[in-house]
């Protein structure tokens, strides 16, 4: 169980973040859902107060802005307490050949997806070092582990979490502070939706099938397992080309 516990949770208001943060909150973990609609946000924070009756609040915040981060994360520490689960979840795609991505968009991907996990672990892992305890969880992609066509900013910045990922999970390890980086396969999200690709989506995962390989590796159950790069790929394959 994660009673008394507080995780932060960035893109937590759908997808893969929204199911995540219920799961955390069926755990007994209270939860800081982080996103930048603060509709959805809000939705999710109902609905885990009006099933779990843990702590829940909605932090509306751009994690691109390193400012914002800190003021997000003193938010939570003020209401919540010191953060001891940090799911660096939120993302973006940049879908295009190498030859037509601008350095703006370069710059925009590697921000949100390498720069705000960055800023989010400076902000949380002192408090995570002084209480002995804590479990940072970054969420990558099969895109990771591989090269392909279309989409060299993303795929890069998905490399570069594996890579933070082991590295500040071996360096904390002293401290009793647990780093991994869950790789999923494709998974059926707004995401894809809003990029507006036609794909078969037979045999890709649900967003609860990754929160569940999310919320374990934060249990005390999991103690033995740090500084890893797991794959949860199911049964999908990665998309081989550009098609909308």
């Amino acid at each position: 169980m994660l009673t008394g516990k507080v995780a932060l949770v960035t893109g937590g208001g759908r997808g893969i973040g929204r199911e995540t943060s219920i799961l955390l909150a069926s755990y007994g973990a209270d939860v800081a859902v982080c996103a930048r609609s603060a509709d959805e946000c809000q939705e999710v924070v109902n609905v885990i107060t009006e099933q779990y009756g843990v702590r829940a609040i909605a932090v509306i915040c751009d994690v691109g802005d390193e400012e914002a981060v800190k003021q997000a994360v003193e938010t939570v520490e003020k209401e919540l307490g010191k953060v001891s689960i940090l799911i660096n979840n939120a993302g973006v795609m940049s879908l295009k050949p190498f030859t037509e991505t601008t350095t703006d968009e370069w710059k925009w991907v590697q921000e949100i997806n390498v720069n705000a996990p960055f800023n989010l672990s400076k902000a949380v892992v002192p408090g995570m070092i002084e209480q002995k305890d804590g479990v940072i969880i970054n969420i990558g992609s099969i895109w990771g582990t591989k090269g392909g066509p279309n989409r060299s900013a993303y795929i890069t910045s998905k490399h570069a979490i594996i890579g933070f990922s082991k590295a500040l999970g071996e360096e904390l390890k002293p401290h009793g502070v647990r780093v991994n980086v869950v790789n999923p396969g494709p998974v059926d999200t707004r995401m894809i939706d809003d990029l507006g690709m036609d794909v078969d989506k037979s045999g890709w995962l649900k967003p609860i099938d990754i929160a569940h390989v999310v919320v374990d590796l934060c249990l005390p159950k999991m103690v033995a397992v740090t500084a890893a790069s797991i794959e949860a790929f199911g049964a999908g394959q990665p998309i081989a080309s550009l098609q909308k």
